[in-house]
């Protein structure tokens, strides 16, 4: 970090803090316009390129910088010695910026509050548990279910039926894989938008650097699984399979053999590449079941999940929409194959 004394020359000629690149940063009280050799004269009204919310637009998206999308052991997150903290405010799971043995007043530094600079993207790390639950896995009775756990409380935790299907009965394998799609969708599709606007009233607070807040954007995501198989998929065996797009399949890139379950992994691998094309990069944590206990309860309370039977016909699920049951059922009428 520089010293508001030790500026930085652009090409333009111009002087810049070190640190954000702005003539006058308030954060490191300095003003280096009075040295700019292109003064505006005071009776000049200088014109506004855009208005104050497309200004903010501007930053925004210039701020979700397309992140790597990790595989192989790039993906796999390795403890450093920080613990994790629930923030009851966000609703996320954070990793805390210190280790654990140094106090700190979590609520000050909680990562989504902007507390740490632009630049410690990773640092910026959120925990997410993921579980699935299938009783009867193997039989024709078999039920899938999904756990996703943010933290004690959080808003966006998630206990799901996947489907009931006689024909395909579904998997624990496929449960899992739902389950890290499921948590993948809800940080897309729900976090980021809240992230956004948060970080958009942020720069009502403090219009000089709106850059800076506009580079808190990105984070990590660490999905916790104790699934070697979902770990190892998402993981090192991507390295050896090639994806077919024309039959929607995995294979051994050496023996050609296809991978069961691509359905699913492609939904997974989507949905990381999706999240890295707004800044948000995905790694893997392989942990024992009993440091998943949440997620797994979850997951087994998704399979319990009354449907409502109408007639002869199908099943309703618990919103009142056809669920993948009466989907499969009607199928089956017809004499057609079930999705899986």
């Amino acid at each position: 970090m520089g010293f508001p004394d030790t500026p930085v020359e652009l090409a333009n000629g111009k002087l810049v803090c070190q640190d954000h690149g702005l003539q006058i940063c308030h954060q490191c009280c300095c003003d280096y316009t009075f040295d700019s050799s292109e003064q505006v004269s005071s009776d000049e009204e200088v014109p506004s390129s855009s208005s104050g919310e497309d200004r903010k637009s501007e930053v925004l998206s210039r701020a979700e910088p397309s992140t790597q999308v990790l595989t192989g052991a790039a993906a796999k997150f390795i403890p450093s010695g920080q613990s994790s903290q629930y923030c009851e405010e966000c609703s996320l799971t954070w990793m805390s910026v210190f280790p654990a043995d140094v106090p700190m007043v979590f609520d000050e530094l909680c990562p989504t509050h902007d507390s740490l600079p632009g630049t410690r993207a990773d640092q910026r790390t959120i925990f997410v548990n993921i579980d699935g639950a299938c009783p009867g896995n193997g039989t024709t009775h078999a039920v899938g279910g999904l756990g996703v756990s943010f933290g004690p409380s959080s808003i966006y935790n998630i206990s799901e039926l996947i489907h009931r299907n006689p024909r395909k009965p579904p998997t624990s394998q496929q449960a899992e894989l739902k389950a890290a799609i499921r948590a993948l969708e809800v940080i897309r599709e729900k976090y980021l938008p809240t992230r956004r606007v948060t970080l958009s009233l942020a720069m009502n607070t403090c219009p000089c650097h709106e850059e800076c807040w506009a580079r808190g954007l990105p984070f990590r995501v660490v999905l916790v699984t104790d699934s070697a198989y979902l770990f190892d998929c998402m993981t090192s065996h991507l390295l050896i399979w090639r994806w077919d797009p024309k039959n929607q399949l995995y294979s051994n890139k050496k023996s050609g053999k296809i991978i069961m379950n691509s359905k699913h992994i492609r939904g997974a691998v989507e949905e990381v590449e999706k999240l890295a094309g707004s800044g948000v990069q995905v790694l893997w944590r392989k942990v024992p079941r009993e440091l998943n206990e949440e997620a797994d309860r979850l997951a087994k309370a998704g399979t319990k999940i009354e449907v409502k039977k109408t007639g002869d016909s199908g099943y309703l699920d618990e919103q009142g929409g056809i669920s993948d049951g009466a989907l499969a059922l009607g199928m089956l009428s017809l004499g057609l194959d079930p999705p899986i």
